[in-house]
């Protein structure tokens, strides 16, 4: 039996996840299943034109994953592939063909509740989840023709996924605070000593910013570490630097001591 193409559509920052849902399906219908991955260097060879390998993929997939993230759902890329693969199911089931599932795997902070118009419409999965990443491989069997219980374990494949989140928005996030804050390579070993050496839950760290600095930190707060940080204002106002004056802030943040440990540790 040739192998049945499965498109997997993603954003280049979030490629490790591909190659983690890839390598899950392929193991799980080996033989059986190839899964599309742009990015992952052998799909598409030296020379061959990007824009036809896609169109190919999405012509001769007979189902298709997205990868939807805060970050991905905006990129014009998701919403071609998408539209693609639903105007051949479309199709497909007007001519009494088979259904080619679009499976939305919501990761990063993506909730359903925060799909748009129409990715909503579609019955997505929470990735990181392994309940939800069974139900969307029994849909990836049923497409392929398959039958019988599935092979992967997968509270194993959700901690992939979890692991992966952490370092794409919570690392991330807090490397962009502590770059914020002028946390160079001296700051960073001081950082590291002040993280070993507390006792504590949180680590509390004192600085000031401009303002339009702080303003970042705290929507990163808010936004993506309201569960591992938060932070104080100890005082505002007008400060002298190189090109005169300027708002200034001066804050504490308190940080989870072994969120920070963890990421200082990479």
């Amino acid at each position: 039996m040739s192998e049945k193409l499965i498109f997997l559509s993603h954003i280049t920052e979030e490629k490790e996840l591909a190659k983690i849902i890839k390598d899950a399906i392929e193991d799980e219908f080996s033989g059986f299943v190839e899964v599309f991955v742009s990015s992952d260097g052998n799909t598409i060879k030296a020379g061959q034109n990007f824009l036809n390998v896609i169109e190919n993929g999405l012509v001769n997939c007979i189902a298709a994953i997205y990868l939807i993230s805060p970050e991905s759902v905006q990129r014009s890329w998701i919403s071609f592939e998408l539209g693609a693969v639903w105007v051949r199911n479309a199709i497909s089931r007007q001519n009494g063909g088979p259904e080619i599932p679009a499976i939305p795997f919501c990761h990063s902070d993506m909730t359903f509740r925060d799909l748009p118009q129409p990715i909503c419409n579609l019955n997505g999965i929470e990735a990181n989840r392994s309940h939800s990443l069974e139900f969307a491989f029994k849909s990836i069997q049923t497409a392929v023709g398959g039958k019988g219980r599935l092979r992967t374990d997968f509270d194993v494949l959700a901690e992939k996924v979890n692991i992966f989140e952490r370092d794409y928005t919570v690392f991330k996030s807090i490397g962009e605070i502590l770059g914020l804050i002028g946390v160079d390579s001296q700051r960073r070993a001081q950082l590291v000593q002040l993280v070993n050496s507390s006792a504590e839950n949180e680590v509390i760290i004192k600085t000031d910013t401009r303002q339009d600095s702080a303003d970042i930190i705290f929507k990163l707060v808010d936004t993506k570490l309201s569960h591992f940080a938060k932070y104080k204002v100890t005082s505002s106002g007008l400060g002298m630097g190189l090109q005169g004056a300027s708002p200034f802030c001066e804050f504490e943040l308190r940080m989870d001591r072994k969120i920070l440990s963890d990421y200082l540790a990479r």
